[in-house]
């Protein structure tokens, strides 16, 4: 038995050290050219998953740029229409057709005189176009909070598609000069102001 065993890694050893023959190396190279068509195999797979992956990842990218493009985009937008409500309401605070004034003094600050507000309606109503540069794409409206409920349109000019709005409010003074008896009467009122975008 141990005879036996001793011949099997003889001839084992034999083969191992049997490279230089020609049957020896004509089995290598037949495992050699299979396992170069295997490498080439295996590199083709390995470059097109890479490209598959650099592909994926380049569309990843450009759709979250996309996305933060959009959001930076409508929140500009956004911006710009709060700036155009605020100096809209300015505009129509400091109007001179709405102002209150004594006499060749000063205007002042805050005050709309009713005696203006109602003829103003009346004016603004129908030169809409005229006053299209001043307040835009708008809705400006006075509401009468003390001591009446009244509401004067002075300005209402919407948008057709319109998508966003933006809306502000100012509380100012009420000067009528009709109600009091030899003494201006003052009322308290807001001012509501819509634009559109």
């Amino acid at each position: 038995m141990k005879l036996e065993r001793k011949k099997q890694q003889k001839s084992k050893m034999h083969k191992i050290h049997n490279f230089g023959t020609p049957e020896s190396s004509k089995k290598f190279l037949g495992v050699f050219e299979l396992s170069q068509s295997r490498k080439g195999q295996v590199q083709m797979t390995e470059t097109i998953a890479v490209l598959f992956i650099f592909f994926i990842l380049i569309v990843f990218g450009i759709s979250l740029f996309y996305q933060y493009s959009k959001s930076s985009f409508q929140a500009q937008q956004e911006e710009l229409l709060g700036k155009k409500a605020i100096e809209i309401t300015l505009k129509t605070l400091f109007i001179p057709e709405l102002m209150c004034t004594k006499g060749d003094a000063e205007a002042e600050d805050n005050c709309f005189d009713m005696m203006k507000v109602r003829h103003a309606v009346d004016v603004f109503g129908e030169n809409n176009l005229t006053y299209f540069d001043t307040f835009s794409f708008s809705k400006i409206s006075l509401s009468e909070i003390y001591p009446g409920n009244e509401t004067y349109v002075l300005y209402d000019f919407p948008k057709n598609d319109w998508e966003n709005t933006e809306k502000t409010f100012f509380i100012i003074a009420m000067k009528d000069e009709v109600k009091g008896e030899g003494q201006p009467y003052f009322g308290i009122g807001r001012l509501d102001i819509e634009v559109y975008s």
